[in-house]
């Protein structure tokens, strides 16, 4: 996808229909609506993951490793921070409040998508 719309076209566009996605998954009581919305919604999750690793290679384009292992890294290590913190709040409630969270947490990144300057290539 990067290579025929762009990194930053590709992450606005995975980032703004994530919400949604996950919105009418934590809605639907169909569990066939909701078993057809695990694969897209999957990967939507994975889609930016390159696009953002070539960002932050293009934005520190001398040093590639330490944008990869920012990118990478940080991304994976609040996920990791942030699971046990679901794990208890889905304990405490239901899995449904869970994902009405995940759902409010995905607008996050759909606003701060569209904020995101195409790096100029020297």
């Amino acid at each position: 996808m990067v290579d025929h719309i762009g990194a930053v076209k590709t992450i606005r566009f995975a980032f703004t229909i994530m919400p949604f996605l996950l919105l009418v998954f934590s809605l639907t009581k169909s569990v066939i609506v909701a078993s057809a919305l695990l694969l897209p919604i999957g990967m939507l999750i994975f889609i930016p993951y390159s696009a953002i690793v070539l960002l932050g290679q293009r934005y520190l384009p001398n040093q590639m490793g330490l944008a990869s292992g920012v990118t990478l890294g940080l991304a994976i290590s609040i996920g990791g921070i942030a699971t046990p913190f679901l794990g208890q709040v889905a304990d405490a409630t239901s899995l449904i409040t869970v994902f009405f969270i995940l759902t409010a947490v995905a607008l996050i990144p759909m606003g701060a998508a569209y904020f995101i300057i195409e790096p100029t290539i020297k």
